[in-house]
This record gives structure tokens, sequence and C-alpha cells, in this order.
């Protein structure tokens, strides 16, 4: 609880009159975050024991005039301990800069004798005016963006590690960087960018052209990747009218979406006055700490019941891995044009600190600033206007000192520019240097050097029974050798086959902004039904792990691409490809060449295949980033992505065996469930009406191993059904802490659980079920190829735990149906993944 001082009115000093026009003391000053050093603000300030005082603005600063003088001076806020400090009372004029120590949240206490709470009234009329407000067609501003990334929490035992003791000159230096009485940081990171913002709302898309980025960092390279994340994309749609506030992948509640009501805690403090705005101010907190939802308080306007400000935090408590504190601070604005008028966010501010993952470890704090002006109102583009939606302009490099010093909306505090000074300090020490390279070979995979790099390392080395030990090595170009050429391959040798395994590929990107490249492609390695990548999707972990053990249903595929992929509109990309592929199976395969003489068809091993494939991808929205040469999606906002994809075989055309067509259409989508948690879902048919092989069918991927994979049916095993039509549905729903939140004991562990459904319906034709020589196959090889009864589908269900020690997933399968086969009609299957979310 607030001490009985805060339980008080603080009184605005523009409404004591009397205090501003004959005052003879002048109190100024700043309030900051004693762990972060980031200003608080809307805290109150006000002298202990008198209805005298203020509240702090957007950057935290406080002034006010008095007649009269107390012995002290308080400063309160919701989520942090009250602090006071002493006061001169024969000096008439005092700075006092107030460090804020972050606490408990507790609300006032509020005791209604009749009739509802009354800031329900206040947020039910806000909601009804966001609901109603005629949403203006189009708008525009320039947008300033710094970010400073920051260590902090730095321990004892972590100063004791060999590249820290290399920097404890500059760490002591750094103490003082986040106040008179705050934690030491130590800068790693910062970056100023400068762009234009664009919003159409129907269709609604969005668009950031930066114009100008400086970064200075430790291993950072003052390049077009950063520049792009360095933007303020991600906090321009920041909208606390929204029901959630989407961050790392969760659904943070909004205290003004739908569930306001049902997930927080209300208390109307005052009447205050927010520029030229009288505003109700609330505070706000969950009623569940655990929950995904903030604690503040929120400025609603008396009037037009706009929303003015938003101050919100969430603390460690809530299910979030790694993250001790998330914050936002944001200020909007009555932006009119004519008839037309709408709020927009003028001042944004975003701090993320993350935790020690150890206790020989240090923390994080991530800091982001953002400044909106020059709006404008309704100046509609053309739709191609907006694609690329994230767009960096050539001379983005280009930049003065002077253009900064224009462009800041405040100038580089001493702080700021010490900063500066300890990260050039930093990233010339050599072990500074090679902890750096060791990291991005961690995260990226791959060995950067000039021109070209290696990896990627985890295929490095594996064992199989036909390889024996298998060592592998890649090659690609990066754009330091071409903006436009894209060279790669790759080599790898088996010790028992003693084979070498080999590819090559050459790309020509034509164009970034409608991303077109075409290119040729050699590929001769072992490969196995139904397990290639473009099957496993993005799981590497799992694909490497196909390396090992027996590698049942192998082959070498010898393959000649040529192949071409362009965004031809916006959303839609198109791409095709003629290959030519060699199949030599690696055990005992044979398929009748003349099916209709039955058992006295000739049998045959190898076999040609000859293909054209047309693809059509549909994703709306999807959001991407330039990586060099690479473009790396950031997925669509719960829109499906829908693929369509035809492949036609020539028999007689290179060696060509059969002539086919192979028709398959795919979906997939995330949902946003409220405070029931978050469904993904994934369909996919398929449909040949042709004879081939099972490896031109399609082979359901199935997963026989402890690792589970969310791509897999995971108590199918390898090629145990083949399809030449099928219809499936994958289905996973995570509660997030919906159920563990609420168990008292489970709660501080932050477990996470979760279901899935998989179901098939699929049939394999007598024709091609007869294509291939069963009998001849081994028992023990279990090549079955087996068929679905289309009556009845295959199913899983399963179940499970995630988040355990923060990156361990269990999950525990059932089989429902086919269960009198070979296969397990039940497992455990273990998975890991690192995030802060």
């Amino acid at each position: 609880m607030f001490s009985l001082f805060s339980k008080g009115i603080f009184i605005l000093c523009a409404f004591c009159v009397p205090s501003v026009a004959f005052g003879q003391y002048l109190i100024k000053g700043r309030v900051t975050d004693a762990s972060s050093g980031e200003p608080i603000p809307f805290a109150n300030v006000a002298l202990r024991g008198k209805a005298i005082g203020t509240t702090t603005n957007f950057e935290g600063y406080y002034s006010f005039k008095t007649s009269q003088l107390s012995d002290s001076l308080i400063a309160t806020n919701i989520g942090y301990r009250m602090r006071s400090k002493a006061l001169q009372t024969q000096v008439t004029e005092q700075e006092i800069n107030i460090q804020l120590e972050p606490g408990t949240a507790q609300l006032r206490e509020v005791v209604i004798h009749a009739g509802e709470n009354p800031a329900y009234a206040i947020i039910r009329n806000a909601r009804s005016q966001f609901k109603h407000r005629q949403p203006v067609e189009a708008y525009e501003y320039t947008s300033y963006t710094k970010i400073e990334l920051d260590v902090d929490n730095v321990s004892e035992k972590f100063r004791k590690r060999r590249i820290v003791r290399k920097m404890t000159e500059a760490i002591e230096q750094a103490e003082f960087l986040a106040g008179e009485d705050g934690q030491p940081i130590l800068p790693m990171f910062v970056s100023e960018t400068f762009s234009r913002f664009y919003y159409l709302h129907s269709p609604e898309l969005r668009k950031e052209h930066i114009l100008k980025t400086a970064t200075k960092g430790v291993g950072v390279k003052d390049g077009n990747f950063i520049s792009q994340i360095t933007g303020g994309s991600f906090l321009q749609s920041l909208n606390f009218t929204h029901n959630y506030i989407t961050f790392l992948g969760k659904d943070l509640l909004s205290p003004m979406g739908e569930h306001w009501k049902s997930t927080y805690d209300f208390y109307l403090e005052d009447t205050l006055a927010v520029g030229n705005e009288v505003c109700y101010a609330i505070e706000f907190k969950p009623r569940r700490s655990s929950d995904l939802a903030f604690t503040g308080k929120i400025y609603i306007d008396t009037t037009r019941y706009a929303l003015r400000e938003v101050e919100a935090t969430i603390g460690k408590e809530a299910n979030l891995n790694f993250i001790d504190k998330l914050k936002i601070d944001q200020e909007l604005t009555m932006v009119v044009n004519g008839a037309d008028s709408t709020w927009l966010p003028n001042k944004t501010r975003f701090m993320i600190d993350v935790a020690q993952l150890t206790n020989k470890s240090a923390g994080m704090l991530a800091k982001f600033d953002l400044y909106n002006q020059d709006f404008v109102l309704n100046k509609k583009h053309p739709l191609s206007f907006y694609n690329p939606n994230l767009e960096v302009a050539e001379d983005f490099k280009e930049v003065t000192p002077e253009f900064w010093a224009k462009t800041r909306p405040e100038n580089l505090s001493s702080e700021d520019l010490l900063a500066r000074k300890l990260i050039d300090t930093l990233q010339n020490l050599p072990i500074v240097r090679t902890y750096v390279d060791v990291a991005e070979l961690i995260s990226t995979g791959w060995k950067k050097y000039p021109y070209v790099e290696f990896g990627p390392y985890l295929y490095s080395a594996a064992w199989n029974r036909i390889e024996g030990l298998r060592l592998r090595m890649g090659v690609r170009t990066n754009s330091d050798f071409s903006k436009h050429w894209i060279l790669r391959g790759h080599l790898a040798y088996g010790t028992l086959d003693q084979r070498f395994k080999y590819s090559g590929e050459v790309n020509y990107l034509f164009s970034r902004k409608r991303w077109t490249v075409a290119g040729i492609r050699y590929y001769h390695d072992l490969e196995r039904i139904g397990l290639t990548p473009d099957k496993i999707g993005d799981n590497k972990l799992f694909y490497a792990f196909t390396r090992f053990g027996k590698v049942r249903g192998s082959y070498m595929q010898t393959d000649y691409e040529l192949f071409f992929k362009s965004d031809v509109i916006r959303n839609l990309t198109l791409s095709g490809s003629i290959d030519n592929r060699k199949y030599e199976p690696q055990f005992p395969f044979f398929y009748k060449t003349t099916p209709h003489l039955g058992e006295n068809s000739p049998r045959q091993t190898n076999f040609y295949d000859t293909f054209v494939t047309l693809e059509a991808r549909y994703a709306k929205n999807e959001q991407y980033l330039m990586d060099g040469n690479e473009r790396i999606t950031l997925g669509t906002k719960r829109i499906p992505v829908i693929s369509f994809r035809y492949v036609r075989g020539f028999a007689g055309l290179v060696h060509g065996n059969f002539n086919y067509h192979r028709f398959q259409l795919s979906a997939y989508q995330t949902l946003q469930m409220g405070l029931w948690g978050r469904s993904n879902y994934s369909f996919s048919m398929g449909y040949t009406p042709s004879v081939v092989p099972p490896m031109l069918l399609f082979p359901h991927l199935g997963n026989p191993t402890w690792l589970f994979n969310r791509n897999a049916f995971n108590l199918m095993d390898f090629f145990e059904f083949v399809s030449d039509r099928y219809v499936s549905l994958q289905f996973n729903h995570s509660f997030e802490g919906l159920l563990t939140n609420r168990i008292p004991v489970i709660q501080k562990l932050k477990l996470r659980s979760f279901m899935l459904f998989n179901a098939l319906v699929g049939q394999q034709s007598l024709q091609n079920h007869e294509f291939i020589d069963h009998h001849k196959l081994p028992s023990r090889t279990h090549y079955d190829y087996g068929s679905l009864d289309p009556s009845i589908p295959y199913m899983e269900i399963g179940y499970g735990i995630d988040n355990i020690f923060k990156f361990i997933k269990i999950t525990a399968l059932h089989r429902l149906t086919y269960r009198d086969t070979r296969s397990q009609n039940f497992a455990i299957k273990a998975s890991a993944h690192f995030g802060f979310n």
C-alpha cells in the first residue's frame, strides 16, 4: 500500500495558481529507474505533508513553484517503492533528481458502497469511442528512433571471467550511467535512425522507409541488415486500444482490450492535466501476477474519451522467460486535418530488462525511444508504393553530425556520449572480437570471412550405416562478393562407402525490392524417402539427426535444376523449376517397368525423373528482412499462408521414365485465442492420378525417433504410409499459463501446458500399390509403403508440458488408429528451444 500521504490527492502546479504566481521556491529535477537509468514518466512528485506537487513529463522531468516548503520531497509511481529526498529550506531554487527502486505493484484500497467501480464506466466509454470512431483513410509521419543495448546486473562472478577482466576498466567507468544510486551498466550498442512511416487503412498496409541510420556497437557492422532492425517498425504497431500487444510471439493482454474487466483490477486515481487536456488517471494491475498482463497507469481524456498516455510494465512474475521487466511508455497526440482527426503516438519508449541466464553471467538491457512528428492525414499512395513494407535508402549511411544534431528531438546526454566512447574502446579489444566471432558462429552456424562463409557446422559430421563417418562442409558467397551473383556448394565424404558427395549452385539476384532470383544447381548426395528439407521445414536439428543411425530408405540423388522465383505482385510469389533427377536406392527396391504384365514384368531399381514444378504462394502482409543476399521472413499477422504446387513429369525427356501429374495445396496459420492461449494449424491435401514409384507419390513424414518434430506424424514410422491422394490436418494449441498459472507451486516454475491433434485421410490406388515389388523386400527392412484405408483416418493426439528449465518440451503421444502395426502406440518425446518467450 502507499503511505498515508500517497493516499491523498496530488494537485498539479498548473491548478495551484496562487503558488505559481507568487511562489518564491522553484523545485525541479528528474525521476529515473534506479535499475536501468530510464526516465519514469507520469510519476507523482510532491512535498511531504502538503497537497503541493506535480507529475513528471514523458522524459521524466518535473518542475513546480511553491510559496511553502516542507522538509522533504516525495516521488511515487505504481510498480516502484516510494522515495523521499531532503529539501534545503533556505534555498530558493533546487534540482532534486530521484531514482526509484522497482517494487511490488499495489493499487490503492477502494471501498465501493453502491454501484460499480467508477473506473469501469470511463473505460467502457473509451472503448466505445475507439470502436465507433471513423478511421482516417491514411496517415504518414517522420520518425526518429534511438536504441541502446547495455550489459547490466554485472556480478562479481561475471567480472572474474577472462573476457570481462579485460573490460574491467570500461565497466568501472560505466557505473554512473544509471544514476547516482542506480546499478552499473555497460553499453554495447547504440543506434539512431531517421525514417518515414506510411499507413493505409483499406486495404491495411504499412511501410517504413529508412532514410538515415548511424550505428555503433561491439561486433556490429553498420550495414543494411542492422539498419532494418534498428528502425521503429515494431514500435509503430504498439496500440493499447487493440486486444493484444504482440511481443516475442506472445499476446500480452491490453488493459483497454476486450478482456479488460476479467484480467485487470482498476483504481480511478484523479483527474489531472496532461498537456492541454484534463484526463482521468486510472491505475491498473493484473488479477494474477503470472498472467501476460501489465501493471501501470492510463490517462483518458475527459471530453473525448481518447487514450492520451500509457505507462505499462510487466515484471518477472509474468510467464515470460529471462525477462525481469518489460516497460512501455506512450504519449499520443491529436492530429487534425480539416474535418478529419485521429490520435497517433508521438512518443514511445520501450525497455526490456533481460535477466541473468546463470549466476556467472550478466543481464542485458534494451532501450528504444521513438519520436514521431510531421503528421499528414489522408494522403493515399498507390498500392504498389507500400511494397516492400520495409525499405532502406541507398544513401542511408551518408549522414553528417550536423544532420543528427538537427534531427534529434533532444541533445545527447553526457551518458549517451560516454556510451559511444566506451563502445569504441571495447570493440577494439582483441579478446572481444574473438568472442563476437564465436557468438556469431553459434547463432548462425556459419563462419564468415571476406567474400565467403563456411558452414553450417550443425551438418559437419554424422555417422550412419551406409556412409560410416560422414564429414561435410558447405560454402557460400556473401554480399561482399557481389550484390547480385550468389555461389553455393558443399562437399561431403563417407569413410565407409568411400564416396564423395557434392553440390554447386549459381544464382543471380535481379531485384531485391520485388524479390526476383534465378539460378542453376547440380546436386549429388545421399537422401531419404520423405525426409527432404522441404518436408521437414525449419527444424535443422531434426534434419541433422536423420543423418545418423541406420538411415533406412536412403538413395543417392543426382539432380540438375534450373529455377526461377519472383514476387510478381504484393503478397504473391511465383516460382518454377525444371529438374532432371536420378534415383539410386541403397536398399532392395524394384519396380515393374511394364505394369500390365503383372509378375512377368521386368524389374528395375534405378530410375530418372524429368519434371517441371510450378508453385504459387500467397502470404498477405508478410514481412521480410534482408540479410546481405538472403531474405528472412518474419511471418504474417494471423493470416493464412496458402501455397499451391503442380508437378508435371515427362517420360522420354532427358532419360525421364515417367509421365505424371501431381497437385498439392497447403495452408498454415496462427490464431489468437485470447485468455485461452494461441493455436496453430497446418492443412494439406494432395492428388496424383498417375502410376509412379513411392518417391514420386506422397510419402507421409513419420518420426520413430525420440526427438519431437512438429511437422511430422510422431507415432508413424518412416514411409509407413504412402498415398496418391490425401488430406491432412495438424493442430496445436498452447494454453500458455492458463492452467499452470493457477497452481501455486507450479506457478513459480513458469510451466506451460499444450495439446495437439494430427489426422490424415489417404489412399493408395491398387495400381500404385502393385507397381513396386513388395515380396522381394526382406521383412526385416520394413519398407512397407503401406496404404491407408480411406474410411479410417490415421489419428494421434498429444499433450504435455513446455518451458521446463526454460527450454525443454516434453510431449506424451497416443496413436488412436492403425494400432495393430509394429509402430509405437504410445511414446514420450522431447524437444528443446531457446527463446525469451
